[in-house]
């Protein structure tokens, strides 16, 4: 046996894996020794465009799109990039900033939560907090409609702004290639109607709408195209490696930055792996705050397992709901009974009318049919022990076992964890085990064809 230590929210836990195991995680790649400087020379010097100082010059009012918590993009502490950019607005002389947290169709975030994320930068005089929600009419306004979108809203907050600014973490995006640039604007701070057209069941069933694949992906295509119709000033992307270190800062023109910043993650966000595995181990990650958010560690999981192979996922699921939102629970329900194939063909048809949060689920139904079925996916996640058994397809491993007194939520991961590695991959005859320490940040792409 050897130990290895998984992400776990915030934090690791340790759990033993056969000797034989391969543990994988994306190349090492340098980090910035001094961010603070990288991001005030990004902004002095960007790409594709003019400075900030210089935008910022004669400008009364200016909105800065961040990211919500599911995305651990470093706005405050050392390097953070919030503080430079608010800094930069005020010595331009911009007295009215905003601060648009890019919800998208998630909860809005409170008061402690934005503190925590943002720091005390956005919290100064002059500077307003705003959560989007997209469901909120008077906080939206029309801009016009696309080949697949017959009617643009956005946030008027950020319409109204003489100088928009958008920020955001550049990784490997399961439906769109990567996140960061055009997804601030589209689906982050778009009515809830935009986000069902960008997530609808056609476009996610293209071939395109993948992982690591910009050309020809219709996801990443249609928010490009409505985050130009709402206009971008300037972008700050950074990314990141496993530990949240910032790799890069890359700010400036909306495309020109943004690409810039995957062509750098390109060079590190991939995993070669030689064969396809027995059982796959991996840790749901920092975005895995609730089960709607774990299907993206899946999704990378279950390239490399085999067809009848097994997958374990750790998360610690710190969301208000652990499992998600009404919606997403009954598109659970009906995957449950109508099975991933037909979810699916029942999500594809012509008469099938659109329910909130079915991508998410439409993309479960994928990883699924992977697998022998939802049931080979098995999840640790402590904060599922009260789960209903009838809620989630796949094996709900803390409402199988009991927690010990007083034990806490790590403790008890570790337990249930440490349980089913054991069981999954002890037994008269040796399992090939593979533990994706990367969790949903890196994409482990096969090497050889699965029948070769």
């Amino acid at each position: 046996m050897k130990t290895i230590a998984l992400q776990f929210g915030s934090s690791h836990i340790e759990v033993d894996v056969p000797g034989n195991s391969d543990v994988l995680s994306a190349p090492s790649v340098t980090t910035l020794p001094d961010p603070a400087a990288a991001v005030g020379r990004c902004l002095s010097e960007p790409l594709g465009t003019a400075s900030l100082p210089a935008l910022a010059r004669g400008c009364d009012n200016a909105v800065v799109v961040v990211s919500d918590n599911t995305r651990p993009v470093p706005y405050s502490g050392p390097g953070g990039i919030l503080a430079p950019i608010i800094e930069t607005l005020k010595q331009g002389s911009v007295n009215d900033i905003k601060i648009l947290v890019a919800c998208g169709t998630h909860r809005s975030m409170a008061e402690l939560e934005l503190r925590d994320m943002l720091g005390d930068s956005a919290f100064q005089d002059g500077v307003e907090v705003i959560n989007h929600v997209s469901t909120d009419n008077s906080m939206l306004r029309s801009i016009g409609s696309t080949d697949r979108t017959p009617e643009v809203m956005v946030n008027r907050h950020y319409l109204d702004a003489q100088l928009k600014i958008a920020t955001g973490l550049v990784e490997p995006h399961f439906m769109a290639g990567f996140s960061g640039g055009r997804k601030a604007i589209c689906p982050g701070i778009c009515g809830r109607s935009v986000t069902y057209g960008l997530h609808s069941a056609s476009i996610l069933n293209e071939e395109g709408s993948t992982n690591l694949v910009l050309d020809g992906n219709p996801s990443h295509e249609e928010a490009l195209r409505i985050a130009k119709m709402a206009g971008v000033d300037f972008i700050v992307n950074v990314t990141i490696d496993n530990k949240r270190e910032i790799t890069g800062v890359f700010a400036g023109e909306l495309e020109e930055a943004h690409l810039a910043a995957v062509e750098h993650l390109r060079s590190y966000a991939t995993i070669p792996v030689a064969r396809l595995y027995d059982v796959v181990i991996i840790p749901a990650g920092d975005v895995g705050v609730n089960h709607y958010q774990c299907v993206k560690a899946v999704f990378e999981a279950v390239r490399v397992a085999k067809p009848d192979g097994k997958v374990i996922l750790s998360g610690n699921l710190t969301d208000p709901d652990p499992v998600g939102n009404p919606d997403y629970k009954d598109m659970l329900r009906l995957a449950i009974r109508l099975g991933p194939e037909g979810f699916l063909q029942r999500i594809l048809a012509p008469d099938w009318a659109f329910v909130p949060d079915q991508w998410e689920v439409q993309m479960w139904s994928k990883a699924y049919r992977r697998l022998a079925g939802p049931k080979e996916i098995y999840i640790c996640a402590p904060q599922l022990e009260d789960c209903p058994q009838d809620l989630l397809p796949e094996t709900n491993v803390a409402a199988q076992n009991k927690r010990l007194t007083d034990e806490s939520n790590p403790d008890f991961a570790r337990r249930i964890l440490q349980q089913t590695i054991d069981q999954l991959t002890q037994g008269p005859a040796e399992k090939e085990t593979l533990v994706l320490a990367d969790g949903p940040y890196a994409v482990p792409q096969l090497q050889i064809e699965p029948n070769a």
